[in-house]
């Protein structure tokens, strides 16, 4: 294997060189090939392969979440009182750590986002709150309909009116879960204690693009089934 051989053994990247690699190159494999076989470039194949690439990464993240759970509250425990009012520098930190090559593909690997998010939630550390249930749950139930819905709306693998069904009702779960997911960071006063720039960079901005993109998703997949066509993404 190329991670043990000793060439490879000192290769290391940045956690947030890795996070760019695999969004970006899986957005890029999913607009090259629709080019490829299409001959166009179309918006709306563009924003939700790149919005569903990102969830799938976030979706190996959430599993993550479930199976390292108890490294995760570990994690949290260590760190919550010594990053108090210093969460940024402990997001630096996350995200510069150098990972070598083949180790993302570890759940381990990548247990400190949740324990850094925790800063801002500690939910997350609790397996019986909301923002844990919820982010497990679309990590196990949205992994294999985003995937199908990004190859679909460049290979018609069924008709359209059925990928648009299984789109609306992703879609619907992904937009449902994030509205209740900031009533409860809010009515629970979990925002209380951070600043307000803080809150919209980590928690709204993070949290925002499942507010937006699953609205878009969700109106292109209505007209899939209204129409029965794939040729909105022509």
């Amino acid at each position: 294997m190329v991670g043990h051989s000793p060439g490879a053994k000192g290769i290391a990247l940045p956690a947030w060189i890795w996070i760019f690699i695999a969004i970006v190159g899986g957005s890029l494999f999913h607009v090259v090939i629709h080019h490829h076989y299409h001959g166009v470039i179309n918006v709306h194949q563009i924003a939700l392969a790149f919005f569903l690439v990102l969830n799938v990464l976030i979706n190996f993240w959430e599993i993550g979440l479930l199976v390292c759970r108890d490294t995760i509250r570990k994690e949290y425990e260590a760190t919550h009182e010594s990053y108090k009012g210093r969460e940024t520098a402990r997001a630096d930190q996350l995200f510069s750590r150098r990972i070598p090559i083949l180790k993302p593909l570890f759940f381990s690997q990548w247990t400190g986002i949740w324990s850094t998010y925790a800063l801002f939630d500690p939910g997350y550390v609790q397996r019986n709150s909301f923002g844990f249930i919820i982010d497990v749950g679309n990590g196990v139930t949205t992994l294999v309909p985003a995937a199908l819905f990004a190859f679909g709306m460049t290979f018609p693998m069924m008709p359209a009116r059925v990928l648009g069904i299984i789109g609306v009702m992703m879609f619907w779960q992904m937009f449902y879960g994030t509205i209740l997911y900031f009533f409860q960071f809010f009515f629970s006063r979990r925002h209380v204690g951070h600043s307000r720039k803080n809150i919209v960079l980590f928690v709204g901005a993070t949290n925002g693009m499942w507010f937006i993109f699953p609205i878009w998703g969700m109106i292109v997949s209505v007209w899939m089934i209204l129409q029965n066509s794939y040729t909105i993404f022509s």
